[in-house]
């Protein structure tokens, strides 16, 4: 089984629902965080850059087009992984924004995956 954290905004690219990274990054960008939300979404961040692979040098070595959309999704054993996302869903919700936890058996066709993750091209819309 797979878990991905989303939101009900429609990302205009892969016409998938939004990611909480993506809307962390919003929240962030559009200057709506306080300092000490801003100072943990880093240290979650951090944690992220040295706890999870990045997909996208992979992706960019099989020449992968750049219109491909590809979604990443948690494998439900990644318990580290996934409690730190609750923590940036829990940031999201304070805020007001709803977070769903969604699962699935089929993410699509997967592309890429390791111990902890897949990014998968999907069949349909989540």
């Amino acid at each position: 089984m797979y878990i991905r954290f989303v939101i009900d905004e429609l990302d205009e690219d892969s016409n998938q629902r939004r990611g909480i990274f993506q809307a962390v990054y919003c929240l962030k960008n559009e200057g709506h965080l306080y300092d000490y939300e801003l100072s943990h979404v880093d240290d979650v961040m951090h944690w992220f850059d040295d706890n999870l692979a990045s997909p996208l040098d992979y992706l960019n070595k099989q020449k992968a087009r750049k219109s491909d959309v590809f979604i990443s999704w948690f494998k439900a054993s990644a318990s580290n992984h996934i409690a730190k996302a609750r923590e940036l869903s829990s940031l999201l919700e304070n805020r007001g924004v709803v977070v769903d936890q969604i699962t699935t058996t089929n993410p699509g066709k997967i592309v890429y995956f390791d111990d902890y993750q897949v990014f998968a091209k999907p069949y349909t819309r989540f």
